[in-house]
């Protein structure tokens, strides 16, 4: 992959999108127009998993026209730590050999490895139920007075504005924070809460 004109980065699920899902053929159309100019193409695949549960595709589908895709398994498969980096032979090489020469060794990685095939094994399928919270957080949120609008959740990213009688974005992170549940200020009046994975309503609340 050695073309000298650019690049161009997709982000699957761009967190001021609201965890939005591109359609596949858009995101096709995008990385074929990127190679028809000389880009080479990246997909930044931090969510792609969650991409694919809440589109009903594959990461082969998601990623076929794109040079190179990474993987996090961290975020909402709830490793500890771990990601992957795929391309061609060549491009692995030379990205394998700037990471070493950045001091990215690590010698003892094999309990990494083991907990990334482990999320990959039990967590993707889990994902839905994730979507699902979400959904449900959003409906719930849309029917408080104090929320002026939220944004249409496919995945596991709620975005929502508050109204102007509501505190605000600050004074409302601090507060639920106090109570242990987690968000951040997006804006002024802008939360966005996202990862709920593993969590449940606790009776139905």
């Amino acid at each position: 992959m050695r073309r000298k004109a650019g690049w161009w980065r997709s982000s699957r699920r761009p967190n001021f999108g609201g965890g939005a899902v591109w359609p596949l053929a858009q995101l096709r159309a995008i990385g074929e127009t990127a190679k028809a100019h000389g880009l080479a193409t990246h997909m930044d695949g931090a969510r792609l998993l969650n991409a694919c549960v809440a589109s009903g595709t594959t990461a082969r589908e998601q990623a076929a026209a794109y040079d190179s895709v990474w993987i996090d398994f961290t975020k909402g498969l709830g490793a500890f730590a771990g990601a992957a980096l795929a391309g061609s032979a060549d491009f692995i090489s030379r990205a394998w050999r700037i990471k070493q020469q950045c001091g990215g060794a690590l010698r003892q990685s094999g309990y990494i490895a083991a907990a990334a095939l482990y999320a990959l094994d039990h967590h993707v399928e889990r994902l839905a139920e994730d979507h699902a919270l979400a959904r449900h957080i959003g409906g719930r949120l849309d029917a408080l007075g104090i929320v002026d609008h939220v944004l249409p959740v496919e995945s596991n990213i709620v975005i929502f504005d508050l109204s102007t009688q509501a505190p605000g974005a600050g004074e409302v992170v601090e507060r639920l924070l106090s109570q242990g549940i987690r968000v951040g200020a997006f804006g002024p009046r802008t939360i966005r809460a996202g990862h709920p994975s593993g969590c449940r309503p606790a009776g139905g609340r």
